[in-house]
């Protein structure tokens, strides 16, 4: 692909984004599809704000400034959503990270909800908690499960980048009985999760859920834009195909 076939796409990538967002700030309505395992979301906070407990949020060990950076932002988006109800109603999420940049996102994620809520004096650095580097991730596994296992918390959120030591943080909620909602873009991972819950964000499911939380007009955009790329690529592949055959 030549540098100008680049630049063409990039722009009508661009200005195609910018025009759905348009639309839907002019008030245009968009269909998305459902996400059960969303729905349960607002369920398992609304649970938790009743209970007086606070949910349990653990968002992997990609970092922010690797090529799984869209992994972890997405997971932050999950946790600003969270972090705004629980703060509004004094249940802020308590987190976990197994990665240093994603320390100081939490802890402005947290900060940031509980100045909208109008409770800055709330805040502590401390609900937002580094357990271990990603080299050790089952370490980091591990103290989550341990927080798991003796803080009293309502439900369990693992969205982001896991591998095999999903296994030891879901285990250690099942066996307190925790409802749990478990997103992640890694095949073993997806595996664990299925084995653990019925309400698994698998993949891009994740990378949406941004939008389906906040419902924010750029977001929404952004995913009828993936949609509709999806549809182009999808119809060119066919296309060729036949193209192909007839040769």
């Amino acid at each position: 692909m030549t540098p100008l076939i680049t630049l063409v796409i990039i722009a009508a990538t661009a200005v195609l984004l910018f025009l759905l967002q348009r639309s839907l700030q002019a008030g245009r309505k968009v269909a998305i599809r459902p996400l059960p395992a969303l729905d349960h979301l607002h369920r398992q906070l609304g649970r938790a704000i009743e209970s007086g407990n606070p949910l349990h949020v653990t968002l992997g060990h990609a970092s922010l400034v690797s090529q799984a950076n869209p992994t972890s932002v997405a997971a932050l988006h999950v946790l600003d959503h969270l972090a705004e109800d629980g703060c509004a109603n004094s249940t802020p999420p308590l987190v976990t990270v197994g990665e240093g940049t994603l320390l100081p996102a939490a802890q402005d994620s947290l900060r940031h909800a509980f100045q909208k809520a109008g409770r800055s004096g709330e805040f502590d650095p401390a609900q937002a908690q580094f357990i271990a580097a990603e080299t050790n991730t089952f370490i980091y596994a591990g103290g989550a499960a341990s927080l798991l296992q003796h803080d009293q918390v309502a439900g369990n959120i693992a969205v982001g980048r896991f591998g095999a030591e999903l296994a030891l943080i879901a285990e250690a909620a099942n066996n307190r009985k925790l409802e749990q909602l478990l997103g992640a873009d890694d095949p073993t991972a997806l595996a664990i999760a299925t084995a653990f819950s019925e309400n698994v964000l698998v993949g891009e499911e994740m990378f949406a859920a941004g939008a389906y939380l906040e419902a924010h007009p750029g977001r929404l955009a952004s995913l009828q834009l993936q949609d509709i790329i999806r549809w182009i690529v999808a119809g060119a592949l066919v296309l060729l195909a036949v193209v192909e055959g007839l040769l």
